[in-house]
């Protein structure tokens, strides 16, 4: 199996983030959440933020985001891939080999290739 770029992991962990460990969907909401929580002078939000689960103190939770967002995903998007392909449908255009934009597409955002 090649390495997973950035836009691959995002592919699988948008359209089969049901194949995601319990832990890996913590962890991303947590990522996502301190994206939202950005300017949050008084940590009010913040406070509310862990009151109602969006973000996690767990250690183990934190440790699948120790590398960096970008690799979180990368890393999750490996283990699917890894655990269980058969699962995941890599939507790639015919001609170009490149991903499409979503695993229904039938039309190429790089090269234009229509495969309907």
């Amino acid at each position: 199996m090649e390495a997973v770029n950035k836009d691959t992991a995002r592919y699988i962990i948008t359209y089969f983030s049901e194949l995601m460990t319990p832990a890996e969907k913590v962890a991303l909401r947590h990522q996502q959440s301190l994206i939202k929580l950005e300017g949050d002078d008084d940590g009010s939000r913040t406070k509310l933020y862990y009151r109602s689960g969006r973000l996690s103190d767990d250690p183990k939770v934190l440790k699948l985001l120790n590398e960096g967002p970008d690799q979180f995903l990368i890393n999750c998007a490996e283990r699917i891939l890894k655990d269980c392909p058969e699962k995941v449908f890599l939507n790639l255009c015919p001609a170009c080999k490149k991903l499409a934009r979503t695993p229904d597409a039938r039309q190429c955002r790089f090269c234009g290739f229509d495969w309907h």
